[in-house]
């Protein structure tokens, strides 16, 4: 990892050593969850607003890639049933549905795991990752109706 400020190829945030500092940053923000669970209420999106942020590592695969569009679609329509469909997009995932991964856009939001980490308290940390999540989810806005139409497939 370098020790100079360079752009994050996902994000774009600016960070020491780059692409490695931000999933280093990621990493730490896992540590913290794991370590207080308080911090871990939102953990599943976390991870789906970073992957969404960073498809290159982590969205390679269109099955990974409706995973985690999906999961930010339903963290955000779908509030009240988030856990019942996370795990139906889980099991018609493993089923191994024909999908055809879309591109992502250039630009995949204004906050960055950069601005998660940065939280001292529980609330502050959940208002922060709601709005991370919603500017990633607003990012892919070209694609809100291919997730949607995930959704609906799954909840029938």
């Amino acid at each position: 990892m370098s020790d100079q400020p360079e752009n994050c190829d996902g994000c774009g945030l600016v960070v020491e050593g780059g692409t490695d500092g931000c999933q280093a940053l990621f990493d730490d923000e896992s540590v913290r969850e794991y370590g207080d669970v308080a911090f871990a209420g939102r953990r599943r999106l976390v991870v789906d607003a970073y992957a969404m942020q960073h498809p290159a590592r982590y969205c390679r695969s269109a099955t990974s890639f409706a995973a985690h569009l999906s999961g930010l679609c339903i963290a955000i329509e779908h509030r009240a049933r988030e856990t019942e469909l996370n795990d139906a997009v889980q099991r018609w995932l493993s089923r191994r549905p024909q999908l055809d991964r879309p591109d992502p856009p250039p630009s995949r939001g204004p906050l960055t795991i950069a601005d998660v980490l940065a939280t001292t308290t529980v609330n502050e940390h959940r208002a922060v990752v709601e709005r991370w999540a919603r500017g990633t989810w607003t990012a892919y806005a070209e694609l809100h109706e291919i997730a949607r139409a995930w959704v609906r497939a799954i909840d029938r």
